[in-house]
């Protein structure tokens, strides 16, 4: 009777066990929604365009994990637009060579990426207004590589849109200690400046200085000896003169990308910082890389600005620490995706 009655809980267990890894194997593997994303970018200036063309290389190794809408320059110009081009003719030579596995992996067609390139600014922007209205629901992210100029014109525009987009952008109004002293305005800050001033319930992330530390010693040549060797895209990154692999502007993309972070609650973290609401109840869908420090004051960062050099040291280190895992992490999908889905 008794070895019976041990037979009846081993077969209990067993059961419990099977059922709770069948759970657990269920959460696994849910799928990531893929969110809509529109991106605005001065891809399109010579002076700064090689951190965008480096953004986008890493975008687009990612490409089946968000939905691209439009692309939009701060500027139309030739160069802004020959330069996309050409990143997209390198995409395309991988996507048909049949020995990697874009197209089995569900990443758009060239035709299809190379469309949602747009060419002209009045047309552009009236084109992104209706997209962001016919998504129903979903929101739709505004990855921000340049100035906030363009995203200023379309929220001015379109008011009624601040509730249906969701920002990401690199770098605030001021620029930080080791770029100059305090009250300058960053290179995004005047249409930067309008959308804060005016737009209050926004939804929001500003990687403020934390971006630097992607860039932070020798990680970036690191990574570019190994990204190099991978396809045509690969090979447009080694034919530059630069010899480091630079993703301080694919900060809006990373976040999106990265498994591990909760777009409901962007003050976990992850590869792309720390965040901190600094104005819950003012700005309460606002968020900006955290300090360690709390007498930073982020409302009027130049009353604390003696601390400003260690305030920028602790949010740049809040990504050196998870850059590993970014690396890893691309380095795993570059292997996975250059090889045959066969």
């Amino acid at each position: 009777m008794k070895n019976i009655y041990t037979y009846i809980v081993i077969i209990f267990y067993s059961l419990c066990v099977v059922s709770c890894s069948s759970n657990q194997k269920k959460v696994v593997i849910e799928k990531k929604e893929i969110p809509n994303v529109i991106i605005t970018t001065d891809i399109n200036n010579k002076d700064y365009s090689i951190t965008d063309e480096h953004a986008f290389l890493y975008l687009l190794w990612y490409l089946n994990n968000v939905s691209v809408q439009s692309v939009m320059l701060d500027e139309y110009n030739d160069y802004g637009l020959e330069i996309l081009n050409n990143i997209i003719q390198c995409y395309a030579q991988d996507y048909k060579n049949q020995s990697y596995s874009f197209e089995a992996r569900n990443f758009p067609s060239p035709d299809d990426l190379k469309k949602t390139i747009l060419t002209d600014k009045e047309k552009g922007i009236k084109k992104v207004i209706r997209q962001i209205r016919q998504s129903n629901d979903s929101p739709t992210y505004f990855l921000v590589l340049g100035s906030m100029k363009t995203v200023k014109e379309v929220l001015f525009r379109a008011p009624d849109l601040a509730k249906k987009v969701r920002v990401i952008s690199v770098a605030s109004g001021i620029k930080p200690p080791d770029e100059d002293v305090c009250g300058n305005l960053n290179w995004n800050g005047w249409g930067r400046t309008e959308i804060f001033e005016r737009f209050t319930e926004l939804w929001w992330i500003e990687n403020d200085w934390a971006f630097k530390g992607i860039s932070e010693g020798e990680e970036s040549n690191k990574l570019y000896n190994e990204v190099i060797h991978f396809g045509a895209m690969g090979k447009y990154l080694s034919e530059k003169e630069n010899t480091f692999f630079n993703l301080e502007e694919a900060i809006p993309f990373m976040f999106l990308i990265d498994p591990q972070v909760n777009t409901k609650y962007p003050e976990f973290g992850g590869w792309t910082g720390n965040y901190i609401k600094p104005f819950p109840v003012e700005r309460p869908n606002y968020w900006v890389d955290r300090a360690n420090t709390k007498k930073w004051n982020y409302q009027k960062p130049c009353n604390t600005w003696d601390l400003a050099f260690q305030v920028l040291n602790e949010r740049k280190m809040s990504i050196v620490d998870r850059r590993d895992d970014m690396s890893t992490s691309l380095l795993s999908n570059l292997n996975k995706l250059y090889s045959s889905n066969k």
